[in-house]
């Protein structure tokens, strides 16, 4: 069975990670969403040219008004965080015709590096037996420039 990684974040960056454990509510979390899927997330700067190092990668989920972390990773030299392994409907809700947008699994992505712009609870869908990539382009905090230069 999936557990998820409750690490927590000691950087002083500015992602809430969330409250975790949410022991109750996950296993009624897992029982809505039966399915599997997976998230790789590819953070660059430059329009893609340059991966990122070292960015912080926080993926979160909503319940019940309550924002939980399942996942606080940093990417790796290629700017990748890989294999996050989440819940997700059933494959055979997913192609039912009278589905709805509110029968997916959502997933909100955080991202923080000191050198650039943060970016908070970007939203996610990760589906069943799918292997969902997600391309992110930071971009870079303008520096002060030092006097004399």
């Amino acid at each position: 069975m999936y557990e998820p990684n409750y690490n927590q974040s000691s950087s002083g960056s500015p992602i809430q990670s969330g409250v975790s454990p949410f022991k109750p509510e996950y296993d009624e979390y897992i029982s809505e969403n039966p399915g599997r899927g997976s998230l790789k997330i590819q953070i660059s700067a430059a329009f893609e040219a340059f991966p990122v190092a070292g960015v912080e990668v926080d993926v979160a989920v909503y319940s019940d008004g309550v924002r939980y972390s399942l996942y606080h990773d940093v990417t790796d030299s290629s700017g990748i965080v890989d294999n996050m392994i989440l819940p997700a409907k059933s494959k055979d809700l997913m192609l039912a015709p009278e589905r709805s947008d509110a029968d997916e699994a959502h997933y909100l992505i955080s991202l923080y590096h000191p050198d650039f712009q943060t970016v908070l609870d970007k939203r996610i869908t990760v589906y069943d037996r799918i292997e969902t990539i997600l391309p992110v382009t930071l971009t870079p905090i303008a520096k002060q420039r030092s006097e004399g230069m």
